[in-house]
């Protein structure tokens, strides 16, 4: 028999490389997305909870400003005069110790017309008006109204247009200071003019989960101006007396020379 020759052996095969994850790198790249995908998630519901955090609070401070700002205007254009029966201040002392909804009755000067109707029926309005602060329950949000009237018509407290101003006020805090102490009530026509007025007034968002208070001191002039027919008379009085004194003066002299 011929020997068979010996078989030679095949080298080894290269291993293939893989094409595929395995099942634990699977479950770790799912629960690294599952984690990026809720810090992100956190991120973002934090930015625009602080978004509509600010929005609220700037709504609310908005409108508390606003309020109390002109509510201040008007203590500021107060009439003043000799006559006290043309004056008026009135804070009347309403709602509850820590909501309460006080209302402010003025008499200002203003050149701003109350109905506009001079430009058609010709008659003028006068400068001094009825102006009239109160809260009122509009579709159960308390809204800030404000009346104007015409003044020293016989009524004072009524007549006139009232209109809406600034909606959310929740509440209007009215004080007097009569030069030692905040006065929660005050009349004009028995306590005279006061000193100061302070307002403080809170508003909220439309959400209702911010609110905002802001405060203004009105200082008050009781010293009336003085009527330029007054101080014509008196300015002519002085000049009249001292001409006199000066000729008393020079007879005096007179007498002395002789």
């Amino acid at each position: 028999m011929t020997p068979q020759a010996p078989a030679r052996s095949r080298p080894p095969r290269p291993r293939s490389q893989r094409t595929a994850f395995t099942l634990v790198e699977l479950v770790v790249g799912i629960v690294i997305v599952a984690l990026l995908a809720a810090a992100a998630a956190t991120a973002i519901n934090q930015l625009v909870r602080a978004r509509t955090s600010a929005v609220s609070h700037r709504q609310a401070f908005s409108r508390a400003s606003d309020a109390a700002s002109r509510i201040a205007l008007d203590l500021g254009a107060v009439t003043r005069d000799m006559n006290l029966s043309t004056c008026k201040v009135q804070v009347t002392s309403y709602g509850a110790p820590k909501q309460p909804r006080d209302e402010l009755l003025l008499l200002v000067r203003s050149t701003r017309p109350v109905r506009g109707l001079s430009e058609v029926t010709g008659a003028a309005e006068g400068a001094d008006q009825e102006v009239q602060y109160r809260l009122k329950d509009d579709a159960g949000a308390p809204t800030l109204w404000r009346r104007a009237d015409v003044a020293l018509d016989g009524i004072v407290d009524g007549g006139g247009i009232a209109s809406p101003l600034i909606g959310g006020v929740q509440s209007l805090s009215l004080e007097a200071y009569d030069g030692t102490a905040w006065k929660e009530a005050w009349d004009s026509d028995s306590d005279g003019m006061p000193h100061a007025v302070r307002v403080v007034v809170t508003a909220s968002s439309d959400d209702g989960k911010s609110t905002a208070t802001a405060r203004r001191v009105v200082a008050i002039d009781r010293v009336p101006l003085t009527p330029r027919s007054e101080e014509s008379t008196s300015s002519s009085s002085s000049s009249s007396s001292g001409s006199g004194g000066g000729s008393g003066g020079t007879g005096g002299t007179g007498g002395t020379g002789q």
